[in-house]
């Protein structure tokens, strides 16, 4: 298995979620949708074997945010975005997209 594309992959999934037309859902069934999305078996191996790559330590900390069901669903939001907003996640991000371009023709 290659954890780092399943992590990328989550991820953007995490993102899309909660972007535009997504953007519109209710606080809770964002929340919901971000749980389900890291909360899979494939993810909990990757959470425990994947090396430390910024994009893994990225994912553990949203999955450590999504874990706190004490706190409300907009604080939970809020708090995704303070990780996956950072302008260094976001190069990385974009630097992976590039790489994965085919050569023009």
């Amino acid at each position: 298995m290659q954890y780092d594309l399943l992590i990328e992959r989550t991820l953007r999934d995490a993102l899309r979620a909660n972007s535009p037309p997504a953007k519109n859902l209710p606080d809770n069934q964002a929340v919901q949708s971000l749980r389900a999305i890291v909360r899979t078996p494939q993810l909990r191996e990757v959470l425990g074997r994947g090396s430390d790559t910024a994009l893994c330590f990225v994912l553990r900390a949203v999955n450590r945010i999504l874990a706190d069901h004490g706190q409300p669903d907009r604080m939970t939001i809020n708090r995704l975005w303070d990780v996956l907003d950072q302008p260094e996640f976001n190069h990385i991000l974009r630097g992976l997209q590039k790489m994965k371009k085919p050569p023009a023709r």
